[in-house]
């Protein structure tokens, strides 16, 4: 059953997966690589998203798009792939694409998933000639929580991640490894959770003003979950990183005294720098305002 089908509120997402910095993969298998139910049964969201997008590559194209020359083929390859795959699994078939537009962009319309690639490129670094680093060299990326495209086109993903607090000491050589043992066929995947005040999908900067009495409802704010996938493009050999974005009002929550708190309790157990990074100087009094409404002592 999924989620929106039952008419109680859901097991909370951050209750699951919790706030710690944590690559947390799991095998996905090809059938669901691009799935095309939506994963809390929401079955308008598809069609609303490739609206979305195509509205955003319309008008906002180079904050959403970017691509070196040196990904042209990968894109091919990507396009194709996604073809295949709509072809195969969904119940109908891939809508056509211009043929003058950047495959990437094509393969992005045709599904709700961002899709970026990433190609490897030796280390500039004496010390360790042999590492291998993933750059970002394209992007169709309609809906981005929180960063800038522009700002990470052509750059390996440990600076990519620089913003992250506590990435470079945990994850970043992890990462690097495991893009670079990657093997062609498998699919990993993550889920991820984040929060955001309105309903907005293109959200490239958070917002920086302080709830007002007005908007400490907690229908002002949303949970923004991502299923990402990671797999290894056989003939170029680049990583396709895929993003479908589901937002989920809070208000789901709100009889939820439980889930409530430990968001909270959550909000209180991250260091300082997570807790700049995640903005809960903006929604931890969202959550109180909630609790407090539901006659819990904060």
């Amino acid at each position: 059953m999924h989620y929106a089908e039952a008419n109680k509120p859901m097991t909370a997402p951050w209750q699951k997966l919790g706030f710690k910095l944590k690559l947390g993969l799991r095998p996905r298998a090809e059938s669901q690589w691009l799935p095309h139910i939506d994963l809390f049964g929401d079955e308008a969201e598809r069609a609303a998203q490739i609206n979305e997008k195509a509205h955003l590559f319309a008008c906002k194209h180079a904050e959403v798009f970017a691509a070196l020359p040196a990904a042209r083929a990968a894109s091919a390859e990507l396009l194709k792939s996604v073809t295949n795959h709509i072809c195969k699994y969904h119940p109908s078939p891939p809508l056509p694409v211009d043929p003058a537009q950047h495959p990437l962009e094509a393969a992005a319309s045709l599904v709700p998933e961002d899709m970026l690639l990433l190609a490897p490129r030796g280390a500039a670094d004496s010390r360790n000639p042999e590492r291998i680093l993933w750059h970002l060299e394209a992007a169709a990326l309609a809906f981005p929580a929180h960063w800038v495209l522009a700002e990470k086109m052509d750059q390996p993903l440990q600076t990519i991640h620089q913003p992250v607090p506590h990435y470079d000491e945990r994850l970043a050589t992890p990462v690097d490894r495991f893009f670079t043992a990657m093997q062609i066929g498998p699919i990993s995947s993550r889920l991820n959770w984040s929060l955001q005040i309105g309903d907005q999908l293109f959200t490239p900067q958070r917002t920086a003003r302080q709830p007002s009495t007005a908007d400490k409802d907690l229908g002002t704010l949303f949970l923004r979950m991502e299923n990402q996938t990671l797999r290894k493009l056989p003939q170029s050999g680049y990583v396709v990183f895929t993003i479908r974005t589901h937002l989920l009002p809070m208000k789901k929550w709100q009889d939820d005294r439980d889930a409530l708190q430990s968001m909270l309790d959550m909000m209180h157990q991250m260091s300082p720098a997570t807790q700049r990074y995640k903005g809960v100087e903006l929604y931890a009094p969202i959550i109180c305002n909630a609790l407090r409404r539901l006659g819990q002592a904060i």
